[in-house]
């Protein structure tokens, strides 16, 4: 893919490209920025990706909204996961949906993989267009507002 622009769209499908992997291509373009993860499972390898860009001064907040049946998958997770995200929301959702904030750049990412380790054929849709970042961003406070707040 080519580097980030203000008027970026940039799509793949692929079987090698781990979402962290994208979101640490996005951060090392635009720097620290405030993320909103929106997936319907996650996985210990994704929070502790997420951990090391933290510690590396990559992620200034970091948002969570997980599908309800993740609580079951994600239990034994959820004290990292707590200690690593600033807010974690559990409501109905299949979306996997990235927004990333920064001085930088607005990018949304809209994809069919979860933040677990896929293995398949995925497919994302990278773009820097704020009419789609706004869109989704508003969606999300919407779902916020119905889902219930972990911490």
């Amino acid at each position: 893919m080519k580097p980030l622009s203000p008027e970026y769209i940039g799509a793949y499908l692929d079987s090698g490209i781990q979402l962290y992997n994208l979101l640490e291509w996005i951060l090392n373009q635009t720097g620290s920025a405030e993320i909103t993860v929106i997936t319907f499972s996650i996985s210990e390898e994704f929070i502790r990706k997420v951990h090391q860009f933290r510690k590396m001064g990559l992620i200034a907040k970091i948002t969570v909204l997980l599908d309800f049946k993740a609580i079951q998958k994600t239990e034994n997770l959820i004290r990292f996961a707590e200690n690593t995200f600033d807010e974690i929301y559990y409501a109905k959702t299949h979306a996997k949906i990235l927004l990333v904030q920064s001085n930088k750049f607005r990018v949304c990412v809209i994809g069919s993989q979860n933040a677990t380790r896929g293995n398949r054929e995925e497919c994302e849709l990278v773009t820097t267009d704020p009419v789609i970042y706004e869109n989704l961003s508003n969606s999300i406070q919407r779902l916020k507002q119905n889902a219930v707040h972990r911490g």
